[in-house]
């Protein structure tokens, strides 16, 4: 028996039903709700949207009667939250753009205006940019005039330049930007060409100024990852996935399967690209290619963890173990899965500090098994729920 419960078999397919409404009359002037069959409960639906954040792409296709108050105040809130970081976005370019940084605009800041029908269709946390690693002091130096303040949280600000990707930035109205200098962690399997996304850049405009973003192949890539780091847990990267692909030329489509292969991110894209046909009903032009499927065990595990129940339900972030699972399940052959699964044996620095230890304070021999015992239970865990998965697969 699974350790999760499911969502019953109509709300299910109601929520695939929306998707696939917005996917193939996204940009239509007129658009019909549809209704709520028997056995689907308008609050439920209304939770899964906002915990997904896709609330606002999806509100006309939810009749009005099924929306809940809640529901309607954080379409408000949503929206305000987005067009406010838009605004500061616009506001912080020219501080941080001079003849020799043009920074990259990441994630939501840059498919909320550049791919959505309506930019408050896509909601995001914070502003993400990315530029030359040699450049990020400067640029956090002028976002300080600007307002903000270098935010480490808990942590020891020396680890996210030890052992991170990007440093966070406070502004003084609570907006968050961080200025990333690569878009995969040090100690990933996973490495994208960051050089390349700089140089593959496209303008958009924004308000009245001109912005770079990553090309289409180059943001899908991102957006891989991100499944990945976080367990396959999130359906607005799927209706992103649907607005990129749709724009991808035939050179641009053989570039994301080749770096795809290139940053070992294969399998993913085949899982992601798998989840927008079985989310949305949108094929991959000329289908999923061979390369990106993954092999008959890892296959028949998926099918048996149900990845697009587990999507909807955002299971990682409600099952231990199941988005170190998932990406396990993602590191491509059988040397590399060894590799990530020695990081369950003993913390490094990266993962003590990561959980609030200081560089110069880390644990002794004590803790550090404390630590590894708990990775070891995770794994555990882990084999458990594969081995269940390939039986029920």
């Amino acid at each position: 028996m699974p350790i999760w419960r499911d969502m019953n078999i109509q709300t299910r397919h109601y929520l695939t039903t929306l998707m696939t409404m917005w996917a193939r009359s996204r940009g239509q002037d007129i658009v019909v709700p549809v209704a709520l069959p028997e056995g689907v409960v308008g609050a439920e639906v209304c939770e899964i949207l906002i915990s997904h954040h896709i609330q606002v792409a999806m509100a006309p296709y939810l009749p009005v009667e099924a929306q809940t108050l809640e529901f309607r105040e954080n379409l408000a809130s949503s929206r305000e939250r987005t067009a406010f970081l838009l605004m500061e976005l616009e506001r912080i370019v020219p501080a941080i753009t001079w003849s020799d940084c043009n920074p990259v605009v990441l994630k939501g800041a840059a498919l909320a205006p550049g791919y959505y029908a309506q930019t408050d269709q896509r909601w995001f946390l914070d502003l993400d940019i990315l530029v030359p690693r040699n450049q990020v002091d400067e640029v956090c130096r002028r976002l300080e005039v600007v307002g903000y303040s270098l935010f480490s949280g808990d942590r020891d600000p020396l680890y996210y330049d030890r052992h991170h990707l990007h440093r966070m930035m406070v502004g003084p109205q609570g907006s968050c930007v961080e200025v990333h200098w690569d878009l995969t962690l040090p100690a990933s399997t996973y490495r994208m060409d960051v050089n390349g996304v700089l140089n593959r850049a496209k303008v958009m405009v924004l308000g009245r100024e001109k912005v770079l973003t990553a090309s289409p192949a180059d943001q899908i890539l991102q957006g891989v990852y991100q499944n990945i780091a976080d367990g396959f847990l999130d359906l607005k990267r799927i209706l992103d996935l649907v607005l990129l692909v749709d724009g991808l030329s035939e050179e641009d489509s053989l570039y994301l399967v080749k770096e795809a292969r290139q940053s070992k991110m294969h399998l993913a894209l085949g899982l992601s690209l798998h989840l927008m046909k079985s989310l949305c009903g949108i094929n991959y032009p000329g289908g999923i290619p061979h390369c990106l499927i993954p092999g008959w065990a890892t296959n028949r595990i998926l099918r048996g963890l149900d990845v697009e129940l587990g999507m909807i339900e955002r299971r990682a972030g409600k099952v231990d173990g199941y988005s170190s699972l998932m990406h396990l399940l993602m590191v491509p052959g059988r040397s590399k899965k060894l590799k990530e699964s020695s990081r369950y044996l003993w913390g490094g620095e990266a993962e003590l500090m990561d959980r609030g230890h200081w560089h110069d304070d880390l644990p002794g021999l004590a803790g550090r098994l404390r630590l590894s015992l708990y990775y070891l239970k995770i794994f555990l865990m882990q084999a458990g729920r594969a081995t269940w998965a390939l039986v029920r697969g």
